[in-house]
């Protein structure tokens, strides 16, 4: 049963990995408005965050939207947009995030604490 939950976790972050490198490039390197509407969807405080000129940093900026996709299912009630496309683009990278973060959890309970069910 753990075997199939690490493959269909694994097969879907695998997936998802290659536009993910792709979007984090586009968004990072591109347009500063993107991430500024991210921003403004998603973070507590906006104009703190714009305060500091480090915040439009190609580096920082992926940061920033890789934690977006991790914490989305616990923030997205803060976004106001209704774009659909927005909450598909969240949804779909904050599923591949957490994949591999439970690829890496299942592979911790199988090889490190000997439990497979």
């Amino acid at each position: 049963m753990l075997d199939w939950l690490v493959v269909i976790f694994g097969g879907y972050a695998l997936v998802w990995s290659i536009p993910a490198v792709i979007m984090v490039a586009i968004i990072s390197l591109g347009d500063l408005q993107r991430i500024v509407f991210i921003d403004h969807q998603l973070s507590k405080n906006v104009d703190k965050l714009h305060a500091d000129n480090m915040c439009m940093r190609p580096d920082y900026i992926g940061t920033r939207l890789f934690h977006y996709w991790v914490k989305y299912p616990f923030i997205r009630k803060r976004a106001t947009t209704d774009s659909i496309k927005f909450k598909i683009f969240m949804w779909g990278d904050s599923v591949g995030v957490w994949c591999w973060i439970m690829v890496f959890f299942l592979a911790f309970l199988k090889k490190g604490l000997g439990i497979s069910f």
